[in-house]
């Protein structure tokens, strides 16, 4: 009695179709010529178009960020002129403290009162000066029209003192090494002792006064023609030792 073979799930057979496909797929004919060269070009566009984006990026990025520095230098350049001018209003206020410590001064001399102003003062002008605001020195220095404004001269005696201000009607200001206030003085003008001397009188006569001196004079003798003229009368009239000459 013959028995029929048994498929094995497991044996031989069964591998054999996956060896022939995978077999066939690798015979397969690579891609035409044609086809590759449509890939090779649309992998050059993508790179091109990539290489433009990157672009772009990059100049979008170096514009946002130079505006921001813009925007920052503006708003710093704000802030910093309207500190400088809170700063330059305190200036009027020093000036009311020292009119108030002149006249305080001068009404209640040893007064505690004028040294309480005296230390308000400083401590003011110190915590000026740390934020920029400082005076400016120009008493008994050469006057200088950068710094200060001539409001007037003043005679002094001493050579030295010749273009040297001499008296400071407005204190003055600096902030930050620019003026903010120019000081208004009084300059030292040098007078010399001795009075300039008077020209002496030109005594010498023109040429048209001396023809008219000459003839006034032949007017005064009279007719020359029948009036003798010596050599003498000749110098005397002509002022010269020269003979005058024939006519």
């Amino acid at each position: 009695m013959s028995q029929d073979p048994v498929d094995d799930p497991d044996g031989q057979e069964n591998d054999k179709p996956e060896i022939q496909s995978s077999a066939e797929d690798a015979l397969e004919p690579p891609p035409e010529a044609g086809e590759a060269e449509q890939l090779q070009r649309r992998a050059r566009l993508a790179e091109d178009r990539l290489t433009e984006v990157l672009t772009a990026y990059r100049k979008v990025k170096t514009e946002n960020e130079g505006f921001r520095d813009r925007v920052a230098r503006d708003v710093e350049r704000q802030f910093n002129r309207r500190h400088e001018k809170l700063l330059v209003k305190f200036i009027d206020i020093l000036d009311n403290l020292d009119r108030a410590l002149e006249a305080a001064e001068q009404t209640y001399a040893g007064n505690p009162l004028i040294e309480g102003l005296i230390l308000v003062r400083t401590q003011l002008l110190q915590t000026l000066q740390q934020e920029g605001l400082e005076r400016i020195p120009v008493l008994g220095l050469p006057f200088d029209p950068a710094m200060s404004e001539a409001v007037g001269t003043q005679p002094v005696d001493d050579p030295d003192h010749d273009h040297v201000v001499v008296r400071e009607v407005l204190r003055g200001y600096r902030l930050h090494g620019r003026v903010a206030r120019p000081s208004r003085v009084f300059v030292g003008q040098h007078k010399a002792a001795a009075a300039p001397t008077a020209d002496a009188p030109d005594e010498r006569v023109g040429e048209d006064e001396a023809k008219a001196a000459a003839a006034a004079a032949v007017e005064a003798i009279g007719a020359a023609d029948t009036l003798p003229i010596d050599e003498a009368t000749m110098r005397e009239l002509f002022g010269t030792g020269e003979d005058p000459e024939p006519k």
